[in-house]
């Protein structure tokens, strides 16, 4: 029997993946499975035209928010029946994830792991500044005061260099603020866009007045000549830098330039009205009737079961789906960083996903575009927010003959 498993997988993923597959194989030698890796910014028009051309993949990685773009097509297929019949044990999942994996009440996916959006902090960054580190239930308000306290001017030039955080360029990265803010991306029923409303307008201002009027981010010049958020943290020029857990990769083990090593920890995200993070999930999905359905469910239950959970957790890249395993030293690992490890965890409390639908990538697209332009241009908050409004609006009316009710 011969499986075709879709990857985005880089270097590393690619080596950990083939790991985990020699495993299965050694138990199932019946079994021979073929990777098809992709680069990530090739990987769903590949996989697009592959269904076109009635040659997709047995089995394939789907980033959570594109299961509504790819179910609505009827090409993946629903997981109901099989994880009844066979009693995968979605209930012992951390049940804010669950949301995630379906689309219309169905599930379509299950995750390879998940992560909740935490604050990742330099503890000598905030020990020189004389601030306290991110805590349970600090504000909007302490993150500016912390932040104007940690940025500086290194070289004397009247312009900051080192910076506390930087601006967010993509949805998943202004929607917690949004959310935090009273306010939401779409409607519950996705027919309109909310970007416009003041609760939204509010959040994004914020965010904009942080780098424009506070320069406590950088500029798109700055952070671009500086290698961006993560290589800036990295190097200790910034002192905060929001993300999901695949930070751990790049973070564990990094030094600074002179060679010591990098002091870093995990926090909440600060607070406004209510709490709220972002929760992001990988997951697998399988051809819909596919010619090796039965064997390729299998290799998805290992996959995403608790074997492949603890793989999963041991790579720094993902959180474990099942509470168990997530509660258990695999994940909780004393002797890796960061310290504070379980935020991850309590942050599930208040995650959310994105609100997502067939159009989903369509907007993302437009929205990485007006943020582009609030925090590289200066364009005004309210008339980007109002025109990327417009324009969502008109992908969501236009996507209803297509997607269906």
């Amino acid at each position: 029997m011969r499986l075709v498993l879709a990857c985005w997988e880089g270097p590393e993923g690619l080596a950990s993946l083939t790991r985990l597959l020699d495993r299965y194989k050694a138990a199932h030698p019946n079994v021979d499975i073929e990777i098809q890796q992709v680069p990530g910014s090739q990987y769903y028009q590949r996989v697009k035209i592959q269904f076109a051309a009635g040659v997709a993949p047995d089995i394939m990685q789907l980033a959570y928010n594109q299961l509504p773009t790819f179910a609505a097509r009827n090409t993946l297929h629903p997981l109901d029946d099989l994880i009844e019949r066979d009693g995968f044990p979605v209930d012992e999942m951390f049940a804010e994830l669950l949301p995630a994996l379906k689309f219309r009440g169905q599930f379509y996916g299950l995750p390879r792991g998940w992560t909740t959006f935490v604050l990742y902090y330099n503890r000598d960054m905030f020990d020189q500044a004389g601030v306290p580190y991110p805590r349970e239930g600090w504000t909007w308000d302490d993150f500016l005061a912390a932040s104007k306290k940690i940025a500086a001017d290194r070289n004397g030039d009247g312009k900051p260099d080192q910076f506390a955080c930087d601006a967010p360029l993509q949805s998943d990265g202004i929607a917690f603020w949004i959310w935090q803010n009273g306010g939401r991306l779409f409607t519950p029923d996705m027919s309109r866009c909310l970007l416009d409303q003041p609760a939204a307008l509010g959040a994004v201002q914020f965010l904009a007045d942080c780098q424009y009027k506070h320069r406590v981010f950088p500029s798109p010049e700055q952070a671009q000549d500086l290698g961006g958020g993560g290589e800036m943290f990295r190097a200790g020029r910034q002192a905060m830098f929001i993300q999901g857990r695949w930070g751990c990769q790049s973070f564990r083990g990094a030094t600074y330039p002179d060679g010591r090593p990098l002091n870093w920890d995990v926090g909440p995200v600060p607070m406004k009205k209510q709490a709220a993070t972002v929760l992001f999930a990988n997951c697998y999905v399988l051809r819909k009737d596919g010619p090796n359905l039965e064997e390729a469910w299998k290799l998805m239950q290992w996959l995403c079961g608790k074997e492949g959970q603890k793989h999963q957790a041991a790579t720094g890249r993902d959180m474990p789906s099942f509470v168990s395993v997530a509660e258990s030293p695999v994940f909780l690992d004393p002797n890796t960083p960061p310290e504070n490890d379980r935020e991850f965890l309590r942050a599930a409390r208040y995650a959310r996903p994105l609100e997502v639908d067939p159009n989903t990538g369509a907007f993302e697209e437009l929205a990485r575009s007006e943020l582009t332009q609030i925090f590289t241009a200066r364009k005004d908050v309210g008339e980007s927010m109002r025109a990327l409004t417009r324009r969502a609006n008109a992908i969501q009316s236009a996507g209803k003959g297509e997607n269906g009710p």
